[in-house]
């Protein structure tokens, strides 16, 4: 690279852009044209106009070859996360930490929740497993600890993510049985790179398997070393099961929390972050809402992104009515609109004119981003709707208790890649099955899948009626196994092809004359490897280059008809194929299986 080259890169004018941007505002960022910029998005195969947008990896591409560097902007919502963790204006008070238990499945998280709360949260959840994100308070030594259980399993990346960016402790599960697994590698990236202090419990040291050393090497691995291995992580061992170390372990945490100086002020209007929402047949939308600032009341306006309401109804962890909510403290709100989405940011607003107006902007922001190009252009989009249109689809209705349960079942179906078929979700939402639902499905043909959910005696009459399948399921994890048994069931198999043995041409007994039908001939082959089937194909080798294939259609040995013959011995062959074999050919006969393929 020239001197000039690098003065060049060095000199990059940094542009800080949000995930997606639209053509024409990259270009206005950038001071050119924007025929310039689409100019060269078509030297890149790129096909976009003025008004679309481009994903941050493209923009970034593009950008680089005009000299500029790009970078992600923090969203509205992370810079008030950020905020709100070092809040020390005027009247900031020490709040109780909010603490994310995190981990691998069936390491033990919400059986230590269930030894802490002396409550039978564990035995509750479907299958064992945690199926949302759950929040809970305790006291230890009159401090209040704000516990967030978040689920191990594959399926729930994206309750994970959220866990960690909502929280200002991360404690880690270990099995001590067990060892670092891929969810506790992605728990403890997320807890970083949202700059939350990590703990970690290594569980389950009340079993003889137990191997504490094993894990800490594994730790140190992943740039948790152990204090008692020169490094700055609190290591507490535990067992969920009996009891022993948890007290230690609510001591680590009043004392990280400690450090951390967490502060809020409880005398401001409301704010806080929605954890899970889902919609409910007797009361209608309902959110659970982590308070981070201020004081929430019952009666209270609220807006959140496009949601608005009046609080009716206010519920702790135990579902106990409370008039007010304060900072650090899980609360269930009743009385909005619509069910709003998970990680949307609550306000509490002065009237509901501002509430109503709030939400209304918000709406047409989106609604303007739509208009622009809410259709995200990228070199990888665009292959993948080339892949698309010559795949088959499964077309599936999906409905759910909560978004964050909609949201994960999404997430881990849009993971499955196959190069042939894939699920296509016509109709999604929170709620149960309604006429609606069972309509579409039957203009569609596509089966309704459920998760935790329920159908009433009028609507299933219906289903049974229009001949709709309907599954419902209690567990994520087994409603995801299902649709991967379905997309089997219409995967065109695998051809497996079993090579049988190697034959030469010696005489040719009826020579077949190509026509557009295929060609019936009678040759003579001595079979020198293996053997030749009846049935199997022939694939016709001349001068070392394949010339076409057929098949046997009888089959001889000595005058006689036979199913097969071996090695050393001469075979009478009725072949049928496109090819006119010559005396001297070279024939490789194989068979093709037909093989049921698996995702």
């Amino acid at each position: 690279m020239t001197n000039s080259e690098e003065n060049k890169k060095e000199k990059k004018a940094v542009i800080e852009i949000s995930e997606n941007i639209i053509v024409k505002d990259l270009a206005e960022k950038m001071n050119i044209k924007a025929t310039d910029l689409i100019s060269e998005l078509i030297k890149n195969k790129i096909f976009a106009n003025i008004n679309e947008a481009l994903d941050f990896e493209t923009a970034e591409i593009v950008a680089d070859f005009f000299g500029f560097e790009l970078k992600k902007s923090e969203s509205v919502v992370e810079k008030k996360r950020q905020q709100l963790k070092k809040n020390t204006g005027p009247g900031a008070k020490k709040r109780p930490p909010v603490v994310v238990i995190m981990g691998h499945v069936d390491h033990g998280k919400t059986t230590l929740l269930d030894k802490i709360l002396e409550t039978n949260v564990a035995e509750g959840e479907s299958g064992g497993i945690t199926q949302n994100v759950s929040a809970y308070q305790v006291k230890k030594k009159g401090e209040t600890i704000t516990l967030i259980d978040t689920p191990g399993h594959e399926a729930f990346h994206s309750m994970r993510e959220r866990g960690a960016y909502i929280t200002d402790l991360a404690v880690i599960v270990i099995a001590a049985d067990d060892g670092v697994k891929p969810q506790t590698v992605e728990a403890v990236k997320f807890a970083k790179e949202a700059g939350v202090p990590v703990l970690v419990a290594i569980n389950k040291t009340d079993k003889p398997e137990k191997n504490v050393d094993k894990i800490k090497k594994e730790l140190a691995e992943i740039d948790l070393t152990p204090e008692d291995w020169g490094g700055k992580t609190v290591c507490v061992k535990i067992s969920a099961k009996t009891g022993d170390g948890i007290d230690e372990l609510l001591d680590m945490i009043i004392l990280a929390s400690d450090m951390e100086e967490i502060k809020a002020n409880p005398n401001c209007p409301a704010e806080g972050f929605v954890i899970e929402s889902h919609i409910d047949p007797q009361i209608g939308p309902v959110a659970i809402v982590l308070i981070q600032n201020g004081t929430l009341k019952e009666g209270d306006y609220v807006s959140a992104c496009s949601i608005w309401g009046r609080i009716k109804r206010m519920e702790n962890f135990n579902g106990k009515r409370i008039y007010k909510a304060t900072p650090s403290m899980p609360v269930t709100i009743m009385g909005l609109n619509e069910v709003p989405k998970v990680g949307s940011f609550l306000i509490c607003e002065p009237s509901r004119l501002i509430a109503e107006e709030r939400a209304r902007k918000f709406n047409k922001i989106q609604d303007d981003k739509e208009e622009n190009g809410d259709k995200i252009i990228s070199t990888a989009k665009i292959k993948e709707l080339v892949k698309s249109r010559k795949m088959k689809k499964f077309n599936i209705i999906l409905k759910a208790d909560t978004k964050g349960s909609l949201e994960a079942i999404i997430q881990i179906l849009e993971s499955i890649e196959l190069k042939d078929v894939a699920v296509q979700i016509l109709r999604m939402g929170v709620g149960n099955i309604t006429e609606t639902d069972i309509k579409m499905a039957h203009s569609s043909g596509a089966k309704i899948v459920g998760f935790n959910i329920s159908m009433n005696s009028i609507i299933e009459k219906f289903a049974e009626k229009e001949n709709i399948e309907v599954k419902i399921h209690k567990v994520i994890y087994e409603l995801v196994n299902e649709i991967k048994e379905d997309l089997t069931s219409i995967l065109e198999p695998e051809i497996i092809r079993k090579d049988l043995g190697i034959l030469k041409v010696i005489a040719i007994f009826k020579s077949g004359k190509k026509t557009a039908k295929k060609i019936d001939m009678i040759i003579g082959a001595r079979v020198e490897s293996g053997k030749i089937e009846k049935g199997s194909f022939l694939e016709i080798i001349r001068d070392g280059e394949k010339i076409d294939r057929g098949i046997v259609k009888e089959l001889q040995a000595n005058k006689k008809m036979a199913d097969e013959v071996k090695k050393g011995n001469d075979a009478g062959i009725t072949f049928e194929g496109n090819a006119i074999i010559k005396d001297g050919d070279v024939m490789n006969a194989y068979k093709e299986e037909k093989v049921k393929r698996k995702i």
